[in-house]
């Protein structure tokens, strides 16, 4: 027998991929990049944070911990806000959309 996981969602982009990510995450994802991470908005605000183009800011999340990044004194000058290792330069800066999230589905899980 199959039930829903509340604490998982399965999110399908435009382009075929897929990912798996904890629901409270879910919705704040935008999209993925031509990497595969996932974008979300810079902060968690009522009204978005836009470029001069006025679409929204994006980061991409760390594929350590699915967090964003931040400044650090390091050889990239960027650490991932949870784990604090060193990560690529990328996750610190705007990231671009290559295909955005086209569905949500509840994770099924074996009981």
């Amino acid at each position: 027998m199959y039930t829903l996981d509340p604490a998982t969602v399965e999110l399908t982009f435009t382009n075929g991929f897929r990912h798996l990510v904890p629901s409270f995450l879910a919705a704040r994802v935008r999209g993925i990049d031509s990497d595969g991470d996932l974008l979300v908005p810079l902060c968690d605000r009522p009204t978005p944070m836009l470029r001069d183009d006025h679409t929204e800011y994006l980061v991409p999340l760390t594929p350590c911990c699915r967090a964003t990044g931040k400044g650090a004194e390091c050889s990239t000058g960027v650490v991932c806000r949870s784990c604090f290792e060193e990560i690529g330069g990328k996750y610190g800066l705007d990231g671009q959309i290559i295909a955005e999230v086209s569905l949500m589905t509840p994770v099924k899980s074996e009981s």
